[in-house]
C-alpha cells in the first residue's frame, strides 16, 4: 500500500511538472515566427504599420495585384511562415491581397501573443480601408489565421475565406494526446472563435481537408454547424497542400468573381 501511495505521489508531481513547463513555454508550442529569404521576383510593394508607438513596434507585409478590380482580400498566415512564402500562390488570385505579418514574423518587430496579433490585425485592417476607399474587404485566413480573421471580422467586412478553420485551440488540443492534462485552463493562446461566429457576414467560403492530420476535419465540421451561410469546398491533401492546389485557387477566385462581380 505504501508502494502504491508513493508511486501516485511521484505521478501526481510529475503531473503537476509537466501542466506547469506547458502552462510555460506553450508559446513555442503555437508560435513559429519565420524570416524567409525568398527572393520576390513578383511585382509587390512592402509597407509597414505602426502597431505600437510605445515601443515603435511596427509589422511588415506585402501587397501584390494591387492594381487589380475588385475587393481587396487581407491575408492571415498560419502558426508557421513568413507571409512572403504564400505571394507566388495568392498573386493568383485576380484580385489586390494584402498579406500580414504577425509580430516576429518576417521583417515585424516584436514577439507574438494572442492579445497582440487580434489587436494588430485590426490595425492592419484599417490601413487596408484608409488605403483602398470604397473597395469592399474580404479577409481571408489559413489555419491559425482562420481564427485571426474570425476575430477581426466587423460589420463592415463584406466577406471571409477560412481555411482549415477550427473552434479553439483547446478544441485541437483536446483532439490529441493533450487530452489528458486541462488545457482549458493551462493554454493561454486559446484563439477561441466560437463567440465571433454568428458575426460573420452572409458571404463565406470554407476550405478544408478530409486528410488533415494538424486541424481535424471533425474540428472544422463542427465549427460549419455555427455558419450555415457558408459555401464549402472539401479536398483531401495534406494540411499544408490545401492553399497550393490550383483548383482550390480558382473555387476562391470562382467565389470572389461570384460575390464580388460588382463592387470594386
Amino acid at each position: 500500500m505504501r508502494l502504491l501511495k508513493r508511486i501516485g505521489k511521484i505521478f501526481g508531481s510529475a503531473y503537476v511538472v509537466i501542466c506547469a513547463v506547458l502552462w510555460g513555454i506553450q508559446g513555442s508550442f503555437i508560435f513559429h515566427p519565420v524570416s524567409s529569404n525568398y527572393e520576390v521576383r513578383n511585382p509587390i510593394e512592402e509597407y509597414e504599420v505602426v502597431v505600437d508607438e510605445s515601443k515603435d513596434i511596427k509589422t511588415r507585409g506585402y501587397i501584390v495585384n494591387q492594381t487589380a478590380p475588385g475587393p481587396v482580400v487581407l491575408f492571415f498566415t498560419g502558426n508557421a511562415g513568413d507571409a512572403v512564402s504564400y505571394i507566388l500562390l495568392l498573386d493568383r488570385l485576380d484580385v489586390p491581397i494584402v498579406l500580414s505579418n504577425y509580430r516576429g514574423y518576417g521583417k515585424s518587430d516584436g514577439r507574438p501573443s494572442e492579445s497582440t496579433l487580434l489587436a494588430d490585425a485590426k490595425i492592419t485592417l484599417k490601413m487596408v480601408r484608409e488605403r483602398f476607399t470604397d473597395r469592399p474587404v474580404v479577409l481571408m485566413g489559413s489555419s491559425m489565421g482562420s481564427a485571426v480573421a474570425i476575430r477581426t471580422t466587423d460589420s463592415e467586412v463584406a466577406g471571409v475565406i477560412l481555411v482549415s478553420p477550427f473552434r479553439s485551440l483547446v478544441h485541437i488540443a483536446n483532439r490529441s494526446v493533450l487530452r489528458i492534462f486541462p488545457v482549458r485552463f493551462l493554454m493561454r493562446h486559446k484563439f477561441d472563435t466560437r463567440a465571433s461566429l454568428e458575426s460573420l457576414p452572409d458571404r463565406v467560403l470554407v476550405i478544408y481537408s478530409r486528410t488533415d492530420t494538424t486541424i481535424p476535419p471533425k474540428e472544422t465540421e463542427r465549427l460549419l454547424e455555427n455558419i450555415p451561410q457558408a459555401e464549402v469546398v472539401i479536398d483531401r491533401v495534406h494540411h499544408n497542400a490545401i492553399l497550393g492546389r490550383s483548383q482550390n485557387l480558382q473555387s476562391i477566385n470562382d467565389w470572389l468573381t461570384e460575390n464580388f462581380k460588382d463592387e470594386d
